[in-house]
């Protein structure tokens, strides 16, 4: 009878192995931690501009398609104070579904949180509507008229803004004496 000896060789790793494989993966780490940021402020963006195009789907199925008006703010509210933001946040949950997040861009809120800024802190929505008359037509009149436009640049382009005819734009740097400032590239 023949006796078959089988020869198995550890298959553990070494020291020098392990040692590169570590390095290979802090090395590659090093080279991301710079552009997280950049990546994160990107990819945000993309889910602001998301939420702005949902508010428009949802406005513009109320205004367009079930004919209704244009939300028009109380006369008791003042423009740019916090009830105002208050009552958009409330109108757009009872009368069209909408929820605290679909208002909320995550680089405004995660810059809002972050600051010390009591006014900042104050900020209850990240998208300011447009004030329409209340005929049921006006908001389709503009197709370049901004539907809702971010309240701060936290993009680098300017403010986001989504247009009547339904497409995501920037508003125009401008500076504190009026003229118009070369964005800044991503």
């Amino acid at each position: 009878m023949v006796r078959i000896v089988a020869s198995f060789r550890s298959r553990a790793f070494t020291l020098t192995e392990v040692l590169v494989v570590v390095g290979i993966f802090g090395f590659l780490i090093a080279l991301l931690i710079p552009n997280a940021t950049s990546i994160l402020n990107r990819a945000q963006g993309v889910v602001c501009s998301e939420r702005l195009k949902n508010l428009y789907i949802v406005f513009h199925d109320r205004v367009v398609t079930d004919g209704e008006t244009w939300p028009q703010l109380p006369t008791n509210v003042k423009v740019g104070s916090i009830e105002e933001q208050q009552w958009w946040l409330t109108t757009g949950s009872n009368a069209l579904g909408l929820t605290a997040k679909d208002w909320n861009c995550p680089t405004i809120a995660r810059m809002i949180r972050n600051s010390s800024n009591a006014v900042a802190q104050a900020h209850l929505i990240s998208y300011l509507p447009m004030l329409f008359d209340d005929s049921p037509a006006t908001p389709m009149k503009w197709p370049w008229m901004p539907w809702f436009t971010e309240i701060a640049n936290v993009h680098g382009r300017g403010a986001q803004m989504i247009l009547g005819d339904g497409h995501v734009t920037t508003a125009p740097l401008i500076a504190p004496n009026g003229a118009s400032v070369p964005s800044p590239s991503p």
